[in-house]
């Protein structure tokens, strides 16, 4: 099959998967961007990881998931768990027998890095989460998705334990750069330059830099107005002098 090739402005929008995968999630990047779950969900239930053999298939079934985790209110918190792990077991069933799929690898660093919940689960769950995005890395260093996913992992891992708001900075803003250099490899779902906006504004916002994490969230909207999460969420959050 013949690679897609995505710019800047198409990250969101570029699948290389099988026609039927792409046609049943024909609308996965604007229910992203719209926070819509019940689109996602439908995604997510339409791809059948029993009959997934190869890449496009896989990766998009855990990452259609993932998004669907990420919007899923706190009163289904115990369906957000279930999916999680049924995640990471799909992922690390795959990656058993395809150990260098740095994307793979990336996504279930996010999967289980999302699975933490409180001190006992950070101390099982933590370490792993890292080994999986610092495996990433090894495979796949100038893949903006992993310097992406990574980026997130600093964010939220405490200084103490590898991570931190610098180092997140840092890894947030070499994401944003491949990105915009369109460097890496495309992989199976093109997305991430928005999300890659977005989570370098909020670790900015977290910094005090107010200005820049403003202008990073700008630019997502100049890119995508309607994306909910830096419109409604994100922005709203700076100081009010900031936002305009």
């Amino acid at each position: 099959m013949k690679r897609a090739t995505c710019g800047v402005l198409l990250l969101l929008a570029c699948l290389d998967s099988p026609a039927s995968h792409a046609d049943a999630c024909a609308d996965l990047d604007a229910a992203v961007l719209r926070g819509n779950l019940v689109e996602l969900e439908a995604c997510h239930q339409s791809i059948d990881l029993a009959g997934a053999s190869d890449q496009a298939a896989v990766y998009q079934w855990a990452y259609s998931g993932w998004r669907v985790t990420q919007r899923l209110p706190r009163k289904r918190k115990r369906d957000r768990n279930k999916l999680l792990k049924a995640l990471q077991q799909g992922l690390e069933e795959w990656l058993d027998t395809h150990p260098n799929d740095a994307e793979a690898w990336a996504l279930l660093g996010s999967v289980l890095g999302d699975r933490i919940g409180g001190a006992l689960s950070a101390i099982r769950l933590g370490s792993k989460a890292s080994e999986a995005l610092e495996k990433a890395y090894e495979l796949a260093p100038q893949n903006p998705r992993v310097a992406l996913q990574r980026g997130i992992g600093f964010f939220f891992t405490p200084g103490a334990f590898g991570g931190g708001k610098d180092k997140a900075e840092l890894e947030l803003r070499r994401a944003r750069a491949l990105f915009e250099a369109d460097a890496g490899n495309p992989a199976t779902v093109g997305w991430g330059y928005l999300d890659t906006l977005a989570r370098l504004g909020e670790v900015l916002a977290a910094v005090e830099k107010y200005g820049e994490a403003r202008d990073a969230y700008l630019a997502a909207l100049a890119i995508a107005p309607e994306f909910v999460l830096v419109r409604d969420e994100l922005l709203p959050q700076l100081p009010p002098h900031e936002r305009d």
